[in-house]
């Protein structure tokens, strides 16, 4: 499904004066090569220019900062089909676990993965199971002490991991 270009303003005073400058050489090289069609094309083209580059790098930027300041929200792109949707978050999080990435990787999955668990899909059992495994993989690992139990110095049954909450068949 395509997008529909939106009409702004922005884009109005972009082919106006990108008309008009391209229509100035046209016509100028057309009549006779006046110069004066000419400086006129490249008065055209400066404002145009000059447009696209004060709407792309100041008032864009500017605009997107104060309406972040006063409402809350921004005029930028908003494209949500590039965000991760929860489901993908939980996929690629549960994907560094069952890889094994780099400790600092699977450490800081497992804790983002065991807050969605227990914050969001509000299923504690989920989360500590989580927590179990990677407690498991590093069982020293200082990140980890507020998952430990307060009588827990390392984790035992280094034997064979529970599969991850949504990996299960």
């Amino acid at each position: 499904m395509k997008r529909q270009a939106e009409i702004t303003v922005g884009r109005i005073v972009r082919l106006l004066f990108g008309s008009a400058t391209v229509g100035l050489l046209l016509f100028a090289f057309g009549i006779g090569r006046d110069a004066r069609l000419f400086a006129a094309a490249a008065v055209c083209g400066t404002v145009w220019w000059a447009w696209d580059l004060l709407t792309s790098q100041i008032f864009t930027p500017l605009g997107d900062w104060l309406t972040q300041t006063v409402v809350g929200g921004g005029l930028g792109d908003t494209d949500s089909s590039a965000r991760l949707g929860l489901d993908d978050l939980i996929r690629l999080l549960e994907g560094h676990l069952e890889h094994g990435a780099s400790r600092h990787v699977d450490i800081n999955a497992a804790i983002r993965l065991e807050e969605i668990y227990r914050t969001v899909k509000r299923n504690p059992e989920a989360a500590r199971r989580v927590m179990e495994i990677v407690l498991r993989r590093y069982p020293d690992a200082p990140e980890l002490e507020r998952f430990r139990k307060p009588t827990q110095s390392a984790v035992p049954d280094v034997g064979t991991e529970e599969p991850l909450p949504g990996t299960q068949d």
